[in-house]
């Protein structure tokens, strides 16, 4: 039985200060996290509204490109199916916890399981997602993080997604194609603009 990362939700959001997007104290919510976090079966913590669910997304950026995925129909969560995505990211296990920071060894597991990063340059934790408008984001929060490289991304999964490089100009054309988290980082990530 899978078990996921999570933290209290009440104590999150009140960190969280109501936004749907925020930049502020980034450090010190990624550390009460680190801090605070426990495991909780993942059938189980799909469906408690007392906890959040902790995904490290990362953006991938090329310049001034950002690789953009497609979610297939072997996709495990069939709530993204044919969805388009910004982020790789994925649930943090009780694996990574002996790592000194299970966030960032859970998002270097779930990168190195959907896509090849050739020539990976900086990674920067540029904010936390926390979208609770219905489904399944009310389940999760996400910190949010943008890796750099010069090189070459290449899918693994390629049953489950596909993938390609693409400008704001053309994210902004497929806006009402991507899942929300996406819609999100492409307006306060990308283009600067605070939800």
């Amino acid at each position: 039985m899978e078990q996921v990362l999570v933290v209290d939700r009440a104590a999150l959001e009140a960190r969280l200060g109501g936004q749907t997007f925020t930049t502020e104290g980034i450090e010190a919510i990624r550390r009460f996290i680190v801090d605070q976090h426990f495991f909780l079966p993942r059938a189980q913590a799909e469906y408690d509204a007392t906890v959040k669910q902790i995904i490290p997304y990362v953006l991938l950026r090329r310049g001034d490109a950002y690789f953009l995925l497609r979610r297939l129909k072997k996709q495990t969560e069939t709530r993204l199916h044919d969805k388009l995505s910004l982020g790789v990211g994925g649930h943090i296990n009780p694996t990574e916890e002996a790592a000194a920071d299970p966030i960032e060894a859970g998002l270097r597991r779930e990168l190195a399981e959907e896509v090849d990063v050739s020539d990976r340059r900086a990674l920067t934790c540029v904010g936390v997602l926390n979208e609770t408008t219905g489904g399944v984001s009310d389940y999760h929060a996400a910190l949010v993080y943008v890796l750099e490289t010069d090189g070459e991304v290449t899918v693994r999964e390629t049953e489950k997604m596909s993938g390609t490089w693409a400008t704001p100009a053309e994210l902004d054309a497929v806006r009402d194609r991507l899942e929300t988290w996406s819609q999100i980082a492409l307006d306060a990530v990308i283009h600067g603009r605070a939800r």
